[in-house]
């Protein structure tokens, strides 16, 4: 399963087209808040809230599943980032989420914190990133990948 993560595009909807159009055999597309556009224009995008979505009613959370295991994902301004316990009690091997603006990979006791950083607005010295993973049964990769 091939997935393709993005996050804080902040209303940059031809970013947003521009990954789309480069990575065409994605089977998803997330979106991890704060994409600041209304749902009809997100409707490729699994999407979660963030806390600039203000007026649009995106949940705050969602749980993918994947050969590898289950992906949380959230913006990440609401439960705690690097809680194993979190993932445990969510039965999830992955917590996805945005917030930040820098893209991070961090794997504790084999399970995985990630970042996909900011498409339109890093703040990691980047010219902004998204992620695309690739989930298999008993494997997982991930790879950051430039937003230009």
């Amino acid at each position: 399963m091939k997935i393709c993560v993005v996050s804080d595009s902040h209303g940059d909807i031809d970013i947003l087209e521009k990954i789309r159009f480069d990575n065409p055999d994605c089977d998803v597309y997330i979106h991890l808040g704060d994409s600041c556009l209304p749902e009809y224009m997100m409707d490729s995008f699994i999407s979660v809230k963030g806390n600039c979505d203000y007026f649009i009613d995106y949940p705050l959370y969602r749980t993918i599943e994947t050969p590898y295991g289950k992906i949380w994902c959230e913006h990440g301004h609401i439960h705690g980032r690097g809680n194993i316990e979190f993932l445990k009690e969510h039965d999830c091997k992955v917590y996805l989420y945005g917030h930040t603006h820098i893209h991070k990979l961090e794997e504790v006791n084999g399970y995985y914190f990630v970042n996909p950083g900011s498409t339109s607005r890093p703040r990691d010295g980047s010219d902004g990133t998204y992620l695309i993973i690739e989930a298999y049964k008993d494997e997982i990769k991930f790879k950051f990948k430039s937003s230009l």
